[in-house]
């Protein structure tokens, strides 16, 4: 069982990661902010709105929040490969040690 999580988990992690690729692949750049606003209201608006939500699909909303949430933390990653983040020290400004 434990194994079967482990499994699950890693490949959500990159379909998450996959599907940012493929967004990128296809020139679809959705703002960064956009997925970390959606991680948060997927879940809460539904749950307010409604208050008898059938397992299922609070299941299914909560699978759609991490999704979300590793999709902006992928975007900011690539954001900053690319340069295009402000104020962020990145490690090519270190100067290298000589041994």
């Amino acid at each position: 069982m434990r194994i079967a999580l482990i499994i699950f988990l890693i490949g959500f992690v990159l379909a998450g990661v996959m599907l940012v690729g493929f967004l990128q692949k296809k020139n679809i750049c959705i703002n960064r902010w956009i997925f970390g606003f959606a991680a948060f209201l997927v879940v809460l608006i539904p749950t307010i709105l409604f208050q008898n939500l059938p397992t299922a699909v609070n299941y299914s909303l909560y699978l759609l929040s991490g999704l979300c949430a590793i999709m902006f933390f992928e975007t900011g990653r690539i954001m900053i490969e690319k340069n295009q983040v402000k104020g962020l020290i990145r490690a090519n400004q270190f100067p290298k040690k000589k041994k």
